[in-house]
């Protein structure tokens, strides 16, 4: 059976649909993906900056920011997130869930920093650490 994963980041138009996107293509399968946000406005499309990094990748996404719910927290047997602050909100949020950032659940300490109204090297430079993050996360989990 797949692992269900949920990556949650800040608005859902940034971080988390690229390690979402990371994981559908690397993961080959293996895993069940969906991301959100915990402060999104629902609909928001793909920031410029995640887009421009994902077709450079040669990934077409068509991507809507969706609001974190108890529905996705309960779908998921997996929930990643970018940073130790979203993991405390999502934490005091919904007692039941286990979090852990994405570079916990890689073997490796530290947030993925956000590239909100970066430029467009620091996309690339955040995509190519949660890259090497999903990759390090499908090793650690492949059966």
């Amino acid at each position: 059976m797949k692992k269900r994963v949920l990556v949650v980041c800040t608005g859902n138009t940034c971080r988390s649909p690229l390690a979402e996107a990371f994981l559908r293509k690397e993961g080959k399968g293996a895993f069940e993906v969906r991301s959100a946000g915990l402060f999104a406005h629902a609909g928001s499309g793909l920031s410029s900056g995640s887009q421009y990094v994902l077709e450079k990748e040669g990934l077409l996404y068509k991507h809507e920011a969706k609001q974190v719910t108890a529905e996705l927290i309960d779908w998921a047997d997996i929930v990643l997130v970018m940073s130790q602050s979203h993991k405390a909100q999502l934490e005091s949020m919904y007692e039941h869930v286990e979090v852990q950032t994405l570079k916990e659940a890689a073997g490796e300490t530290g947030d993925i920093s956000d590239p909100f109204g970066g430029s467009t090297e620091t996309y690339e430079k955040t995509a190519a650490e949660i890259k090497a993050a999903v990759l390090k996360f499908i090793e650690k989990n492949e059966a």
